[in-house]
């Protein structure tokens, strides 16, 4: 009688690794195809069989690992945040992973590199599709796990094991459960031959993560009679609460702690004596960046709606809206009137990432301003060094922090005359120019669907998300928009959308300009067996970057130089690149055929050309 075919080691490691993820929270992984990666490639697949976890199969590793970015921005975005996984063969293939790492390290976005690899031994001997990957990411990673091969050959249950623990702590690692910083992990698993299973091959997994369940179940966090979904092994802790002690570290002064979930007390932050010059004035500003959490957002808007004080949001702040939310900030600041009342003001409150404009950039670094900044992660925004103040705060709980901050900083509420005379000054601003044929008039028909939507809006990280900082309306709440503003690539653009829009299982509308869609096009590309997404590039064409125009590069002579060199025009056939990637090409011939399809609900995947009468911007 023949013997039972036995699974090979390698799919016993590779299953016991996916479904280790699994049971620490994971619901999507994106896949490239490749032969060193097949053990995970079958893992993947069964899970998703089993309805334990959503998969899609990307040919481009660059595109694959956007979208897996995308993936976890959504659920940040929707106040759920949990890492997505990347999966790839060895090589090249990891290489290309490279700019979503480096953007979700940035950005603090929790997201797992699951890179398939060669034994140790043949590293550095010239084999095949070989090369040093553990340190591929540089400093980026949280944590680099390193899986050897045939580990899960040990018959005693050891070796699986041990994988199931290394995984559940590049898992935690990821989501910043022990140091509140969340951001990419790498799991290098290597395997050896054979890497298929035999045609009859039983069902060998990890000891530890129950196979069966459901996917829901899988997610759901906590497994009966254990605190982290899984079994055996140590518990992962929940991720941490505010409260860290910080202040040995820090080069600024910060508060020994903050309060943990209830309306505990906030100690007093040193550098927030109110007894000191323009006391009991109360007039300063809130400047809210870009940021995933709607949390951020929401205590930004808070805190300034409390104050009594202007908000200068950023479009993905999450709290470009309500009555304290200024638009043309920017150029506000610029004038005569603007910097006047910047003089009058004692005090500034940053939360996320502000970064768009040079005027914003420029307040942040008044040393003679009280600048504080709140920050959800022990990494901040502060690139003068002119905060007097770093304060942690609990991205989960979002407005209900404000009492505590105040008080804990000693702050004023301003004179209702302060916000007013903000909003009068912006008011008296030259028209702001928006010509029909323009890109600032298409930018703006965007935003306004946004507001009357509920898709997510995903924003190019160039010039396009800088015309919406200047013109986009707040209103009473804001759309739920993102941006790759970590790093502020433009590449990658697309496939985050993609990502997110899968993840959330809600329709996308990403606005980009001509460049940022040539950079992604191909994230387009869909797999024969791949569902279709519902997506919608809006193309803003002006003939190249326009971001450069306004820099001082446009003014330098030179016959042709400035065209070739940085604003880079093209000579793509956009819709017909669009139609033939199997998008449905649409080009309005005017503003109000172009809002007329804005009102139409995004489904299947499409691409809006919108040809801008402006190839130069004068913003």
């Amino acid at each position: 009688m023949p013997a039972s075919p036995v699974t090979p080691p390698s799919l016993i490691a590779a299953r016991c690794i996916v479904e280790t993820m699994v049971a620490e929270g994971l619901d999507e992984a994106v896949l490239c195809p490749g032969s060193r990666s097949a053990p995970l490639a079958y893992a993947l697949a069964e899970a998703q069989e089993a309805g334990r976890l959503a998969l899609r199969v990307v040919l481009d590793e660059r595109s694959a690992g956007f979208i897996a970015l995308g993936m976890a921005r959504a659920h940040a975005l929707e106040g759920r945040p949990r890492p997505a996984a990347v999966v790839t063969t060895s090589g090249t293939a990891v290489a290309n992973l490279h700019p979503a790492i480096a953007e979700a390290d940035a950005a603090g976005i929790p997201l797992i590199a699951l890179t398939a690899d060669r034994p140790h031994e043949l590293v550095g001997t010239g084999a095949n599709q070989t090369t040093e990957q553990t340190a591929i990411f540089g400093r980026a990673p949280r944590l680099v796990v390193d899986l050897p091969a045939d580990l899960a050959a040990d018959g005693l249950g050891a070796g699986p094991a041990s994988i199931a623990g290394q995984v559940r702590r590049a898992m935690a690692a990821a989501m910043g459960s022990l140091g509140g910083d969340p951001g990419p992990a790498q799991v290098n698993a290597r395997f050896r031959p054979p890497l298929a299973p035999p045609s009859s091959a039983d069902a060998a997994a990890c000891p530890g993560p129950a196979a069966a369940g459901s996917r829901q179940d899988a997610a759901g966090g906590q497994a009966p009679g254990g605190s982290s979904g899984h079994s055996g092994g140590a518990p992962v802790p929940a991720a941490a609460v505010a409260g860290r002690p910080l202040a040995a570290a820090l080069p600024v002064r910060v508060p020994a702690s903050v309060p943990a979930p209830a309306a505990a007390p906030m100690p007093r932050v040193p550098g927030g004596d109110p007894g000191g010059e323009g006391a009991g004035e109360g007039r300063g500003i809130v400047v809210a960046g870009d940021t995933p959490h709607p949390q951020v957002g929401q205590l930004a808007r808070a805190l300034a709606e409390q104050l009594d004080w202007p908000l200068l949001a950023e479009p993905t702040s999450q709290a470009r809206a309500g009555e304290r939310a200024l638009t043309r900030y920017a150029e506000l600041l610029g004038t005569p009137a603007g910097q006047d009342l910047v003089e009058r003001a004692t005090d500034v409150l940053v939360t996320g990432h502000p970064s768009l404009t040079r005027p914003i950039t420029a307040l942040l670094g008044r040393a003679d301003k009280r600048i504080r900044v709140l920050s959800e992660r022990p990494t901040w925004t502060d690139t003068a060094g002119a905060a007097c103040a770093v304060v942690p705060i609990d991205a989960r709980q979002g407005a209900g922090q404000a009492p505590g901050i105040i008080e804990a900083l000693g702050l004023e509420g301003a004179p209702a005359s302060w916000a007013r005379s903000w909003h009068r000054a912006a008011s008296d601003l030259p028209g702001a120019g928006v010509e029909q044929g323009s890109a600032d008039a298409a930018v703006d028909a965007v935003w306004e669907a946004a507001l009357e939507g509920d898709h997510l809006l995903v924003l190019g990280s160039s010039m396009t998300i800088r015309r919406l900082d200047r013109l986009a309306r707040p209103a009473g709440r804001p759309p739920m928009a993102l941006a790759n503003r970590g790093l502020a690539g433009i590449d990658g653009t697309i496939a985050t959308a993609l990502g997110a829009g899968l993840a959330s299982g809600r329709p996308v509308r990403a606005v980009v300009g001509d460049l940022t869609f040539l950079h992604d096009a191909m994230s387009l590309l869909r797999g024969a067996a791949e569902a279709q997404a519902d997506l919608q590039v809006v193309v803003i064409d002006d003939a190249g970057g326009a971001i450069f125009s306004g820099l001082e590069y446009a003014a330098v002579p030179g016959a042709g130089r400035f065209e070739r060199l940085f604003s880079t025009p093209q000579s793509a056939d956009i819709p017909a690149l669009a139609a033939a990637l199997g998008a449905r090409a649409l080009v309005p011939s005017d503003l109000q055929e172009l809002r007329s399809l804005l009102r139409e609900s995004v489904t299947g995947t499409s691409v809006i050309v919108w040809k801008a009468d402006d190839a130069v911007d004068t913003a």
